[in-house]
Formats: C-alpha cells, sequence, structure tokens
C-alpha cells in the first residue's frame, strides 16, 4: 500500500500522487516531465541531453565521453526518481489544483477511487 496525495481542481479534475519515489520518472525523465505537462523541465532536459551528446561526439573522446553519457545519465534519473513527484506536485499547484488529502492504496486509480466515493 503506498501514501497519495489527492488533488482536485476546481473544474472538478482529480490528480493522485504517489508519495515518495518515483520509478517512471526515474526511467522516462524528460519525457516523463513532458507527460506530466511540465513543460520547460522536459523540454530543458532534452535540450541539455542532445547538447551533451553532441559536444562529447564532437570531442571524440571515445570510451571516456561514454562513461561521462553514463554517468550523467544515472545522476539525472536518480534525481527525477527522488523529486520528480514533488516537482509534479508544485506543477499542480501552479496551474490551481489544491491539495484535498492523503489516501493509502495500491495505485493511483485505487486512491482516485476511494477520493470520489468520499466526496461525490
Amino acid at each position: 500500500m503506498q501514501h497519495y496525495k489527492i488533488f482536485r481542481h476546481q473544474d472538478g479534475a482529480t490528480e493522485a500522487i504517489k508519495q515518495g519515489w518515483s520509478w517512471p520518472a526515474f526511467f522516462f525523465s524528460c519525457f516523463w516531465a513532458i507527460a506530466k505537462k511540465m513543460w520547460l523541465t522536459g523540454t530543458a532536459l532534452f535540450m541539455a541531453s542532445l547538447l551533451l551528446g553532441a559536444v562529447i561526439g564532437q570531442a571524440d573522446m571515445g570510451p571516456r565521453g561514454d562513461s561521462i553519457i553514463n554517468i550523467v545519465s544515472i545522476a539525472v534519473s536518480i534525481i527525477f526518481g527522488l523529486k520528480g513527484n514533488d516537482w509534479w506536485e508544485a506543477t499542480l499547484y501552479s496551474q490551481g489544483y489544491e491539495e484535498k488529502e492523503i489516501i493509502t492504496a495500491e495505485s493511483s486509480k485505487g486512491a482516485l477511487s476511494i477520493f470520489n466515493k468520499q466526496h461525490p
């Protein structure tokens, strides 16, 4: 069972955000950010990745360049795994969502289902 923060917008839209580590953010960093409408974060990371790859490629660093890219990629993934859900919460606040409560459930869909039954 996981803890989920439930957010509701004035238009009735609800979101459930798991507390703690985010595996989707860890594995899909910039694409996860874009999917969560964190346009600046996702686009900036994508562009920085392309730029780093281009610089390393032009420098012809060989295996050392590959190691640098791997280390940076792992560091970015860990940061996104640790902070991704916090960033998503901040994005929801900026879009006018309000935190309503924390629910313990098996999944985000389960948490939303429980919340919607309690608050029709």
